[in-house]
């Protein structure tokens, strides 16, 4: 099942980190957008794979870098 039919849920962390769920059985992953200072770039950090309403957890690397956050197809 595609996880925007799945009814997921994303849940900001402090700023820092972010973990995902889903309500119905699907893989998915919590994909966050994470910035670097001082010369500010922007990267990717991934959760592990998880099924259904197993939760998804990842974090930046720093305090208060985390830009966005969504929940992928795994």
């Amino acid at each position: 099942m595609p996880v925007w039919q799945a009814n997921c849920h994303v849940y900001n962390i402090f700023n820092t980190g972010g973990m995902a769920n889903c309500e119905l059985p699907t893989w998915h992953q919590v994909k966050l957008t994470c910035v670097a200072w001082p010369v500010p770039f922007t990267y990717w950090k991934y959760g592990p794979i998880q099924y259904g309403q197993n939760q998804s957890w990842a974090s930046c690397d720093s305090l208060n870098a985390l830009v966005g956050i969504e929940v992928i197809q795994a």
